[in-house]
Parts: structure tokens; C-alpha cells; sequence
């Protein structure tokens, strides 16, 4: 089986140039500056239809990342079609909607007091998501989309659909690897790529500073608030009734985006479909959905959903049209907390849903690490999954839903250890930051048997981040907000 129709990288005159991203150790309010040959390159995000700029567009790995199908011949070939090219499609009738990522080197090391991060197309050391079983890959492929779980029991990356939720998460790994030997979950390895793309091209650490924090401003559905109690009971409807919500709150939930629908329990999900319609009377708001009709009682409630695929491009307003920014359907201060985000054409690196990670498990605060996708197995703690580094500080507190002084845990510091594994998680956090200092992301760890959900959700706002890795995911966890991604690599020729 072999991976046919593939352009080969291409590498220019200035293969031996080098780009990176510095910042000086210990101090909170430095974001980071371009070092090496990045200084005087310039890049801004694009907001709905205006454009944004890159001069890393046309340098390597960077101009050479671009969305594509793949699709499984008959012949048990796959066929790689780029967007462009005759045939490709977002809506999986081409194959699976992602984006490649040509290999890539890079440095990480500290000079000076200072940390830096450094890509080249050529060099002593290529990222580790590029090496499956000590072989090098040319390139990998990261689903443009959140996963979907299709009729024919696999996870499949479509634009216009709801992505699934509510899976536990080695239900998940199994429906990655339905597809093939080359399929998985979206890993640590490609976070640690990605964030190192990102941060390089944008000459800042903090993701949120410079694409903002994807959806992470929507309700959750719970049954602690009234107002998102079922007040009346009804029968093969598609409107149910609440008592009535306040603007401020409706912005929470706006219509075009989708919500859930529970009965009692928060994992007893009966609907998860699109708000078409949302009208007050006196003390009552009806919210309408498509899709198919259901009964509901008063032990049920309503909250948000995830967002569609390609909700970047299918918003009911403001469609982004550049390859990485965020949409302008939410306007005014809540423009970077209620629209879905992509990097280069990977929608909602954070916000939206949580993405499960397969190659990281912890066990009383030790991290144990597998570097073969094909040994992935969830929340195991023995070979191939080797323990690294020491025992990492727990944090079992959520925080608070706020951006002030005191209330969350954020990251001040990488592991430096675990650089050789593409493995990029927090050594430590400090309470009196806010999201707008040194990485933006939230630290989580339990010292339980766990494993690692990326990104933050829905509903959880300043938390959101890249870099925000939540190592809480228990065997049995499941959730309207927890999800994955797809990954492909042509590991069998």
C-alpha cells in the first residue's frame, strides 16, 4: 500500500536559514521576539473576510502546509488530492479533509537567560513528529476537522457536522484506527509541532494573544440553573421551552450556533442539533432546533453544543476567508472568545471541544511516554510507555471562570527535559498571572491513573490555549466537550 499522487516538499535556496521564537526565562510579561533569520518578518491573522499577511507563506515548512483529501483506492493505495487540484472536496466524498505538515528540524535550548525555539528545513535534529518506529517521515497529515464518528464506525474528518463528543476516550483511539495503519489520534508530538509553527510565524508564545481563544465562551448544560431547566414537558417537538433568558445571556448561545439537549444526566444526551429559532414571552423563551423531533420532560436541560466543521467558513456571518485567523460572526468584546479559530487551515486548535492525546499517560504524577502510533493505547503505564522526567506538581483545581489575579494556574514554565520527545507540558504555574502572561495555558494533573485532553471547550474561556493540556481523563471519562482529532501518517509502504 503506498501513498500515491503526493508532491514532494519543496525546499528553496534558503534551506539553511533558521527561524525562531526567543524569551527570557522567569519573566512572565516577556511573550517572546523573532530570532535568527525570523527577525523583521511580519505576520497578522485574518478576521472574517479581511485578510491577514504572512512573510512566512513563502518560506519552508510553513508555505508548504496545506489542506488536502485523502482517500483509500481499491487497490488499498491512498491518493492524496490538495485543495485545487480536480476533485477535492470538504465534505468527505474526496476522503478525509486534512492538512499536511512537511517535515520539519528544530532546536530548543537556552542561552543567556533566554529559552529559544528554533524551525529550519534542514538540521542536526528533525521534530519528533516526524519519526514513527525510528523512521523519518517526509511529512504528516493533522485533520483540518474535529473527529466525526461515521456510519461505518470510523473517525472521519468532514466539514458540516457536529464533531462527536461524548465518547470515552479509548472508544475514540478505536475509531482512528479503523481506518488503517496509518491512522490515529492527534497527539502530543503534533500539539508540540504545531504550537512551535504557530508561535514561530506569530513571534509570540501565547497563542491567545494573536489568534484569541476559539469558542470558549458558551453555556454548558447543566441543571443548577433555572434558566436552563425544560419548564414544560413536550412530545415529537422540535421547540422546548425555558423561563426566559436575558440578552447577555442569549449571547451566550446565539442562534446559528448548536445546542445539547439532556435528560437528568449530563451524559444521557438526547439531541445535539443547531438553534434555528430563539423567541421571548412574557416570563418563557422557546428555542427551536433542526433535526429530528424528541420528547423532553422538566428533568431535562438545555446548553450548547460543539460548533460544526468548518464553522470558520460557514458561519451565519462574517466566514473567515485566510488560511489562519477567526471568524467576524461575534463582534465587540467578545469577538475572541465566541468564534471558532484555525491555524493554517486546522480549525479549532483550542476552544470548541477537547481533544484527547493517545501517546501521554501519567500515574501518581509521573508521565510515562510511547513515540510509536501503532503501540498507542489509552492510560497505559507500562512498555512501550516509558516513564520520563521527575513526578510532575499535582493541580486538581479547575479555577475559575475569570480572568483576575489569583483565580487559575498558570503555566510559567516547560519541562525541559522532555524536549527530545516533542513533549511539551508545564513544570510549573503560578496563581497571580492572568492569561494574557508568559504562556497563557492552564496547568492540570491529577494523581490518578490519567491521561491528557488538549485545548479547553466550549465553555471554557480564558482557560483556553494551545498549550492548555488538562492530564485529568480517567479510563471511564466521557463528555459533551470532550472529543479528538485524526492524524495520518504514510507509515506503511
Amino acid at each position: 500500500m503506498g501513498l500515491v499522487m503526493l508532491a514532494t516538499a519543496t525546499i528553496t535556496a534558503g534551506q539553511n536559514k533558521k527561524y525562531g521564537l526567543r524569551w527570557e526565562i522567569g519573566n512572565s510579561n516577556d511573550l517572546g521576539e523573532r530570532c535568527h533569520d525570523a527577525i523583521g518578518m511580519s505576520a497578522t491573522i485574518g478576521v472574517g473576510s479581511t485578510n491577514g499577511s504572512s512573510d512566512f507563506d513563502t518560506v519552508y515548512p510553513w508555505s508548504e502546509m496545506k489542506r488536502c483529501n485523502i482517500k483509500r483506492n481499491e487497490n488499498g493505495s491512498y491518493i492524496v488530492t490538495f485543495e485545487g487540484e480536480a476533485g477535492f472536496a470538504l465534505d468527505g466524498t474526496n476522503g478525509d479533509v486534512f492538512v499536511r505538515v512537511p517535515k520539519f528540524y528544530y532546536e530548543r535550548y537556552r542561552k543567556d537567560g533566554y529559552e529559544y525555539r528554533v524551525i529550519s528545513a534542514s538540521g542536526p535534529k528533525v521534530h519528533p513528529a516526524f519519526i514513527e518506529n525510528g523512521k523519518e517521515l517526509d511529512e504528516i497529515f493533522i485533520s483540518a476537522f474535529e473527529g466525526y464518528k461515521g456510519r461505518d464506525e470510523k473517525l472521519h474528518s468532514y466539514a458540516g457536522v457536529i464533531p462527536t463528543s461524548n465518547l470515552t476516550p479509548q472508544a475514540y483511539l478505536d475509531l482512528a484506527q479503523a481506518n488503517g495503519d496509518n491512522y490515529s489520534l492527534y497527539d502530543m508530538r503534533c500539539v508540540d509541532a504545531v504550537w512551535n509553527l504557530m508561535c514561530i510565524e506569530y513571534g509570540c508564545r501565547n497563542t491567545n494573544r494573536f489568534i484569541g481563544y476559539g469558542i470558549a465562551d458558551y453555556v454548558q448544560p447543566v441543571n443548577l440553573y433555572p434558566h436552563l431547566l425544560i419548564a414544560v414537558a413536550a412530545t415529537n417537538t422540535n421547540t422546548v421551552r425555558t423561563l426566559k433568558w436575558t440578552p447577555s445571556q442569549k449571547g451566550l448561545m446565539p442562534i446559528g450556533s448548536n445546542m445539547t439537549i439532556c435528560n437528568t444526566y449530563q451524559r444521557n444526551i438526547l439531541t445535539q442539533a443547531k438553534i434555528t429559532a430563539c423567541v421571548d414571552f412574557e416570563d418563557y423563551t422557546d428555542w427551536t432546533f433542526d433535526g429530528k423531533p424528541i420528547n423532553v420532560t422538566q428533568n431535562c436541560y438545555i446548553g450548547s453544543a460543539a460548533c460544526n466543521t468548518n464553522f470558520c467558513e460557514s458561519v451565519p456571518r462574517g466566514a473567515l476567508s485566510w488560511h489562519t485567523g477567526r471568524a467576524a460572526w461575534i463582534t465587540g468584546k467578545a469577538a475572541t472568545t465566541r468564534n471558532p479559530i484555525r491555524y493554517r487551515w486546522i480549525e479549532n486548535v483550542c476552544g470548541n471541544l477537547w481533544h484527547y492525546l493517545p501517546d501521554v499517560s501519567f500515574n501518581a504524577l509521573q508521565m510515562y511516554v510511547c513515540n510509536n502510533m501503532k503501540d498507542y493505547v489509552m492510560h497505559k503505564t507500562t512498555q512501550p510507555y516509558l516513564p520520563v522526567s521527575a513526578v510532575f506538581p499535582e493541580n486538581k483545581s479547575n479555577g475559575k471562570k475569570s480572568d483576575v489575579v489569583g483565580a487559575n494556574y498558570w503555566i510559567t514554565d516547560l519541562d525541559y527535559e522532555l524536549v527530545t520527545k516533542g513533549v511539551s507540558f508545564g513544570r510549573s504555574y503560578d496563581l497571580s498571572l492572568t492569561s494574557d502572561k508568559a504562556f497563557g495555558a492552564y496547568y492540570y494533573l491529577s494523581s490518578d491513573n490519567v491521561m491528557i485532553a488538549n485545548g479547553g471547550g466550549f465553555d471554557h474561556l480564558w482557560r483556553c490555549n494551545v498549550l492548555t493540556l488538562r492530564a485529568w481523563i480517567k479510563p471511564d471519562s466521557r463528555w459533551y466537550l470532550y472529543g479528538a482529532r485524526l492524524m495520518f501518517k504514510s507509515i506503511t509502504h
